[in-house]
């Protein structure tokens, strides 16, 4: 069951500001208050919490998500199995298909960058990144027409930064 609380703000490009939820472990620049979306889902090595965030602005969508992992998948996958399962499920999801992949690091920790086409007659495609730090994956993902130029795809990209969680409840 996906909870949803609020609607989306209208996105001004200048009132870019940080964005911290508590016990988020994270910090990014929206331009505008998000929605939250949060469920529990079940998987065969336990309940994921996933929580998301995600703003429209003209052109694009800019959406952040935090997935706690069952403690018995972190010990069985490595991290680049893990990485690569929630790329390849978050593109799956969307019928899409996988355009580039790569791994990197996002402040030491391991990551995957990459993009994809959604199905259909319109040209839609995304862009993410996931990055797994120890039980926690996060997901960010902008998508349009062309989120690789897109000033704000860009801008909230660069912005996300990993912070020390500052409490142990679940994110707001």
């Amino acid at each position: 069951m996906i909870l949803l609380l609020g609607a989306p703000a209208a996105a001004d490009p200048e009132t870019w500001r940080p964005f911290s939820p508590p016990g988020g472990g994270f910090r990014i620049e929206l331009p505008g208050e998000p929605v939250r979306e949060s469920e529990d889902r079940f998987t065969p090595g336990g309940s994921v919490r996933e929580t998301k965030w995600w703003l429209a602005v003209p052109g694009a969508e800019l959406s952040v998500e935090t997935h706690d992992l069952p403690a018995l998948a972190t010990w069985m996958m490595s991290a680049d199995a893990l990485l690569d399962r929630a790329r390849d499920g978050v593109i799956a999801d969307d019928g899409g298909e996988a355009l580039a992949s790569s791994d990197v690091l996002v402040q030491g920790a391991p990551a995957r960058s990459f993009t994809w086409r959604y199905p259909g007659e319109l040209v839609r495609l995304e862009r993410g990144l996931t990055v797994l730090v120890g039980s926690r994956l996060y997901l960010l993902t902008g998508t349009g027409p062309d989120p690789a130029s897109h000033p704000a795809v860009a801008r909230f990209f660069d912005s996300f930064r990993l912070e020390a969680a500052r409490d142990e409840a679940s994110p707001e």
